[in-house]
């Protein structure tokens, strides 16, 4: 998944992509030589003629219509407390953090395109996880997390229709 935030909100530079790994499968590039989601492009159109609705592959289009530093960012109010209280390294936070987005990010650009509401994404995940019903406090913080992640995604959602 994307780690350079500079790619979002900078969609004039976004060009459509294809792959040879993933036939048939339209990605985003903002370099040419790789797709957002990290495969060797083969062919990519001109700026000007891409759009983020011409994406098909969820994780490059939750890259280009997600600002996912801002994810991260919600992500990060959550773990910072248990970094800072000594419950979990610094490694440990980033990794689930990155975790969480890569799981979530995906699944919300899919879902969103099909038409769900931000509530519907928010209870389909609660309830996929277990976090909705889970009393123990693994399902709790796995839900905060994917909960900020999925604040930060509707926060900073790309305006236009794609």
């Amino acid at each position: 998944m994307n780690h350079d935030d500079l790619r979002y909100g900078n969609l004039k530079h976004m060009q459509t992509a294809w792959s040879e790994t993933t036939p048939g499968v339209v990605h985003a590039s903002w370099s040419g030589h790789l797709t957002a989601c990290g495969r060797p492009v083969i062919e990519a159109k001109p700026v000007y003629e891409s759009h983020p609705r011409d994406i098909t592959c969820a994780e490059c289009g939750a890259t280009a219509v997600f600002d996912l530093h801002t994810a991260r960012e919600h992500a990060k109010a959550i773990t910072e407390k248990y970094e800072a209280s000594g419950l979990l390294t610094s490694g440990e936070t980033f990794r689930l953090r990155e975790d969480a987005i890569k799981a979530i990010a995906p699944q919300a650009f899919k879902r969103r395109r099909a038409g769900d509401s931000w509530n519907a994404i928010s209870s389909n995940f609660l309830m996929s996880t277990g976090a909705a019903t889970g009393t123990d406090g693994t399902s709790i913080f796995v839900g905060k997390i994917g909960m900020a992640v999925i604040e930060g995604l509707s926060a900073s959602e790309l305006k236009e229709k794609y």
